[in-house]
């Protein structure tokens, strides 16, 4: 019976080895099509990355604005960040949808290594004719001075025609900057296997001791 108990400890704990390890791999990117009157944005990007991005991390964040406008003009594509941890951005644009890591053709750099400004308003990063598509590449990184459980929220805003639109990160428009490589769900079921494959361990230690006074 002993050694059935040390075997189901050590598969419990294989199991916690295994989801830990596997957290990360569960990570998806997430699309999301945000439509005005005339101007529109799909942003796509893995926000549960996001979530757990530390120092020295980057989270890669696409996002295709486009117009269909009743006249001729432009479209202003803008940052906003406000919140305690500094972002350093690299943006791109790039005249063909983005491919992987790389683009086609026509890849220009807009910003590179910037650090958002954190007062909550937009900043232009570009410009583009309403007849024309930016698909446009930011990478978000940490700032080195960011501390242990800060965020910051950040959007990035299309406006034209008297039409604005937004788009950011999950349901609360809130980028966690700095956080754990393991999320939280995955720490809680970790416990409980680790208290249950504790307590099996100790009955076999238990048993073992009482089979010696006998």
């Amino acid at each position: 019976m002993t050694r059935r108990i040390r075997c189901a400890a050590a598969v419990l704990l294989t199991g916690l080895l295994a989801a830990l390890t596997a957290a990360p791999a569960q990570a998806a990117v997430v699309t999301d099509t945000v439509q005005g009157r005339y101007v529109r944005i799909v942003s796509s990007a893995d926000w549960t990355a996001a979530a757990a991005m530390t120092v020295g991390t980057a989270v890669r964040w696409d996002l295709t604005v486009s117009a269909h406008a009743p006249d001729p003009g432009s479209v202003r594509v803008s940052v906003s960040a406000s919140g305690a941890a500094p972002l350093a951005i690299d943006v791109r644009t790039c005249a063909e949808p983005w491919r992987g890591s790389g683009c086609s053709s026509g890849e220009r750099t807009l910003r590179s290594d910037w650090v958002v400004p954190r007062g909550g308003q937009p900043v232009e990063i570009e410009a583009i004719s309403a007849d024309a598509v930016a698909h446009l590449r930011l990478d978000v990184r940490v700032g080195d001075a960011a501390q242990h459980g800060a965020s910051t929220q950040i959007r990035v805003h299309a406006d034209g025609f008297g039409d604005a639109v937004q788009v950011g990160p999950g349901a609360g428009d809130t980028l966690p900057a700095t956080g754990d490589a393991v999320p939280v769900p995955v720490i809680v079921v970790g416990g409980v296997l680790v208290s249950v494959a504790a307590a099996m361990l100790v009955v076999a230690a238990r048993r073992r001791h009482d089979g010696g006074e006998r």
